[in-house]
Formats: C-alpha cells, structure tokens, sequence
C-alpha cells in the first residue's frame, strides 16, 4: 500500500490564519532531490528539527549541503508563534514521538515529476513513517503514486484539508499543483510504534 487515509478524527477549525502566516515566509530551498536543486519550486519550513529557527530544515549528515546543521532535536521558532496553535492541535493527535516536522510548499502552477523522496535508512526500514497533513490545498492539486519506475499511469489522489495521511515516499512519485494558490502540507516524520502499527492496520 502506498497511500493510506490515517483514521484520526480530521482537522475541522480554521487553518486560512495558518496559510495567510506562510505566505509572508521566506521558505527554504528543499535541495535533496534531482532536478529541483537551485530553484523555488519545492520549498520547506521547519518546526521541530535539528536547529532552533524555521530555516533549519536539514539533518545532520543526511542534505548534500553546505549548511551547518544542530544535533539536537528540537521546537523551532515557529512552532511556539501564537498563529500555529491549530498546527500545535493536530500535531498532539499524533501517538508517537517526533524526528522532523516541516511544512513543505509547492508554488502555483508548479509540479513535482516522478521521483523518489532521498530519504535516510529509518524511513526505508519502517522505523519512521513519513505523514503529511494538507493545510491549504484544493481539487486541482494532485498526487500520482507509482507501482514502479516503469509505471507510466500510476494511481491518482486528491489529499483533502485537515486530513491525516501515510504516504510510502519510497515509491515513485509526482505531484502537480494546476492551481493559482501555493500548497502548504504539514510533513510529520513519526518514529514508529504499536500505536501507531494499530492505526496503520498492520502494514508495519
């Protein structure tokens, strides 16, 4: 299974503050992954990571980067500003411990082509699930998930606001945003546990 709907009551209050606050963001470049390095397509934010500001959105030994990266696990900045409360909600539903929290943006009229997230070990042997959240998207923002490398069609999916979401990022990817709005998701790396292997009906 690469996509699966995670049964926890979605999020219904507002989030539009939540977006109006990004927007005023200088997000940082995502560089990981071929050919989106150096551009402003797919950007991030950080709330809980290695550093203490919203920029540090890299882990130590992990991001082909230059930027010096914090050991230590930690709340940003960002996290504790009065306008995340309804983030600092939905993050508290979550049954697990925390590695990276991030909001990732994809630009209006922008798209992600098939890929495969450059992601470390733990998520590869299901030590960490990756999950996403969108907090403002809408019908023309898509993701297609693939079998294979040589799939061409691939399953389509349509993430709703508020909504809580298992993505196996391992397998190839695209996303398309045909909108004229960017695309916030909050991106929750969870270390795993029978909690969470409850929730996930078993495909841990």
């Amino acid at each position: 299974m690469i996509n699966l709907k995670i049964p926890i009551e979605p999020y219904k209050a507002e989030l539009l503050s939540v977006s109006h606050y990004l927007d005023e963001m200088n997000f940082q470049l995502l560089t990981q992954i071929e050919p989106y390095k150096n551009n402003n397509i797919w950007t991030a934010l950080s709330l809980h990571g290695y550093g203490s500001n919203a920029s540090d959105i890299f882990k130590p030994g992990f991001a082909n980067t230059k930027v010096e990266v914090d050991t230590q696990l930690q709340w940003t900045s960002l996290f504790h500003e009065p306008v995340m409360k309804p983030v600092r909600e939905m993050i508290s539903r979550l049954p697990c411990d925390f590695e990276r929290i991030r909001f990732t943006k994809l630009g209006a009229g922008k798209s992600l082509k098939k890929h495969t997230d450059n992601i470390d070990n733990d998520i590869k042997n299901k030590k960490i699930a990756r999950l996403h959240i969108p907090i403002r998207t809408n019908d023309d923002v898509i993701f297609t998930f693939y079998e294979n490398e040589n799939d061409s069609k691939g399953e389509l999916f349509n993430l709703k606001t508020g909504h809580y979401y298992y993505l196996d990022v391992t397998k190839p990817h695209s996303v398309s945003n045909s909108s004229n709005i960017d695309r916030y998701h909050l991106v929750i790396d969870c270390y795993i546990n029978d909690e969470l292997k409850t929730l996930f009906n078993g495909i841990f």
